[in-house]
């Protein structure tokens, strides 16, 4: 069984009615009216993720540009921390991709907070206090804006990747999600060597996913290596080497993911653009090299890809391969598939 999402929308209810059914639905967290009226409507919808040791939620308001003022309610019994991840991209949150209005903040229900806003999508994980025990009670002390930059940008890219996973992970695995958000949240909020250690695979999972991102947005770049792909993740190159030792070295990988992005190139049978154009498109400037190493990773040659795929047919070469592998051949079918 899969977690089941919670969702609620204003949308099939009158216009009138759709601000109070909002206010409504929000009211154990905050108090919030629009100044400008409330005449619009308010057609907004929200998810909730309940996973047991914190809730996730997402919700989408009304991009007619009035502005929402709120505050925590009083005396809330509710002391629990909140992150407020604010994304309002026009498509899907992409990890990795962080546009300039992205901001991640992190306070009390419990303690006093008014504030104005007229953003369109956000993102929320509720946990209690008790999730964390008493080894973070001083983080109230740095509540407010987590800057969107190294260990705050990864925290906000592991709360978009938790969204984007939830709903295909079985109730039954819920625990460990829970166990590994705890560690991430503490590593990134309040690091130390003994939460770094704790939140260690999830800290690299997240790094590795938007260093992915990053790498297919510059694969075109003849500018960009390890230098651009460090100081984009925020981290330093000994710790970027590291990250993709399994991977034979940052610049093999990037290396790889431009000739895959070449044979997906040539395999079109509607892209009519000259072999070595887009060659170059990916940074192979000299067609010889260019060629040995697409036959040295695949197997055939790129004049064979662009003809299989013209007459619409398997790849001869990779027939032969594939037909009489061992166990090493098996091994580097494997490998090809971890992209």
């Amino acid at each position: 069984m899969l977690v089941q999402p919670i969702d609620f929308s204003t949308r099939a209810l009158l216009p009138r009615s759709q601000f109070e059914a909002w206010r409504h639905l929000m009211s154990p967290v905050i108090d919030f009216d629009i100044p400008d009226g409330r005449d619009g409507g308010f057609a907004a919808e929200q998810k909730v993720f309940d996973v047991g040791g914190f809730a996730l939620t997402r919700a989408r308001m009304p991009a007619d540009g009035r502005m929402r003022v709120w505050q925590h309610v009083k005396k809330n019994p509710l002391d629990h921390w909140c992150f407020v991840l604010v994304n309002d991209g026009t498509g899907p949150p992409v990890p990795g991709n962080r546009p300039e209005s992205r901001q991640l903040f992190f306070r009390s229900l419990a303690e006093r907070f008014d504030g104005a806003a007229n953003d369109t999508s956000v993102l929320t994980l509720y946990a209690p206090r008790e999730l964390f025990g008493e080894g973070l009670s001083s983080i109230d002390r740095g509540a407010g804006t987590v800057a969107d930059l190294g260990l705050g940008a990864l925290l906000g890219d592991y709360f978009l990747n938790l969204e984007k996973r939830l709903p295909n992970i079985p109730v039954a695995d819920l625990p460990h999600v829970v166990e590994a958000t705890r560690a991430m949240i503490a590593a990134c909020i309040r690091p130390s060597a003994d939460r770094f250690e704790v939140a260690h695979d999830a800290i690299v999972a997240t790094l590795m996913e938007r260093a992915r991102v990053v790498i297919r947005q510059n694969l075109r770049s003849v500018t960009f290596g390890p230098d651009k792909l460090a100081q984009a993740l925020g981290v330093s190159r000994s710790k970027l080497y590291r990250m993709f030792e399994p991977y034979g070295g940052v610049a093999r990988y990037v290396h790889r993911q431009r000739l895959l992005a070449a044979h997906a190139a040539l395999s079109d049978a509607a892209n009519k653009t000259p072999i070595i154009q887009i060659a170059e498109g990916f940074d192979f400037s000299d067609p010889s090299g260019f060629s040995r190493a697409f036959k040295q990773e695949f197997g055939h040659s790129p004049r064979d890809a662009r003809l299989a795929a013209t007459v619409g047919a398997p790849v001869p070469s990779a027939i032969r391969r594939l037909s009489g592998m061992g166990g090493a051949d098996f091994g580097e079918v494997l490998r090809r598939l971890c992209a």
